[in-house]
């Protein structure tokens, strides 16, 4: 068996709900296509953009993955056909890993180990594993081992609000469909975040789990004083407070508090996750599926089981191929926390994959289908490819 053709499919879905952690209110102003915020450096978008690429076997057995690529995804396409697909065409699928390291390793030269290139091969990594787990009428969480877990628990993201009040009502939803773990998305001020926290705790209680995302606004003081604060209302872990390139500072700030310091979404090889275990700089790993692919995700995991690190996948803005390979290797994973729902793009995902991998009750529910276990509505996503 060999690899016939590798096709992408950068896709720009209007009119969705957009998936920043927090509420449009928020966005300042445009740059380009994108949005920014009012607080936090990264742009956003206002749609639902993405791309899939579709490898198919000289038998007819096609694959489908998703990179995270919700800015540019058409550059990350241009990507997959002029650098990786070469390296793939006419090999093996079975050899994954060996045509994944040699992708990387062909822009050794040229600063291959971060952004948008390693996004192309991580895309392509998972597509040959939904491929392989076709030809083998198995799941590929099956191919990695097995599963350690059949229902896999997740928290809810986001819950866009601009006031405790509103948020609070929001969760309380979300508890009656038995939904008890959320992420909020602050980072407004040392005296802000907490004052938050506080009146959210007087809403709900201790019962929830609460998960706080800063998006690398703080330095070293600040987030510890925020953290010593989340320490005293019980937080489950404090997200990527600070600039994730200074792991110094991490290594610090994991020393001075009890609260988890989690961190790892922008993170696309092994190799650093491994320096911030070494500097004692993470508590909780986030590896994001979407950027590393399910080959090198799974390294990941196996590096931070093997420390004692447990893993909460990172999920961002995608649709089902990713959100898909993300429970795969959940599930194939031992030391598991959490993994991330992101109920904006399972909506989006519903719309154009069958079937719906929406989670229920606080949980995901592992399939028995072949691959990844989702497939794209071919006609309906041809509609909003372009480039």
């Amino acid at each position: 068996m060999q690899i016939k053709s590798i096709e992408c499919y950068p896709l720009r879905i209007p009119g969705h709900p957009y998936c920043g952690g927090h509420d449009t209110r928020k966005n300042t102003g445009q740059y380009g296509d994108y949005t920014t915020h009012a607080v936090y450096r990264a742009i956003y978008t206002m749609n639902a953009e993405t791309l899939l690429v579709k490898i198919t076997s000289d038998d007819g057995v096609v694959g489908w993955g998703e990179t995270q690529a919700a800015i540019t995804p058409h550059i990350v396409a241009q990507l997959v056909n002029e650098l990786v697909a070469p390296g793939y065409l006419g090999q093996d699928p079975h050899d994954y890993a060996v045509l994944r390291d040699r992708a990387y390793d062909r822009l050794r030269d040229r600063g291959h180990d971060s952004g948008q290139y390693v996004d192309a091969i991580s895309a392509c990594d998972i597509a040959l594993h939904d491929l392989l787990g076709k030809v083998h009428g198995k799941p590929v969480h099956q191919l990695l081992g097995g599963a350690y877990r059949q229902e896999i628990p997740c928290y809810v993201s986001g819950v866009p609000a601009v006031s405790v009040a509103e948020q609070a009502d929001h969760m309380r939803r979300w508890q009656e469909q038995g939904f008890n773990r959320f992420k909020i998305s602050l980072g407004y001020g040392v005296k802000q975040d907490i004052a938050h926290m506080e009146g959210l705790r007087r809403e709900l209680g201790d019962e929830p789990t609460f998960l706080v995302d800063q998006h690398w606004v703080y330095d070293l003081n600040d987030s510890i004083r925020i953290g010593r604060a989340f320490e005293a209302l019980g937080i489950g872990f404090m997200e990527c407070p600070m600039d994730a390139e200074i792991f110094a500072q991490y290594g610090k700030l994991c020393a001075a508090l009890d609260l988890p310091i989690a961190l790892g979404e922008e993170f696309r090889t092994r190799y650093r996750f491994k320096e911030r275990i070494d500097a004692g700089a993470l508590d909780i790993a986030q590896p994001d599926i979407g950027r590393l692919g399910i080959t090198e995700g799974m390294r990941v995991t196996t590096l931070c089981n093997a420390a004692g690190i447990p893993s909460a996948p990172h999920i961002g803005s995608g649709l089902a191929p990713y959100t898909a390979a993300s429970l795969q290797v959940a599930a194939a994973t031992e030391n598991l926390f959490l993994l991330e729902f992101q109920p904006t793009q399972i909506a989006v995902s519903d719309e154009y994959f069958t079937p719906s991998i929406r989670p229920r009750a606080g949980a995901y529910h592992l399939s028995d289908l072949p691959g990844l276990g989702v497939e794209p509505i071919e006609d309906k996503i041809k509609e909003h490819r372009f480039a």
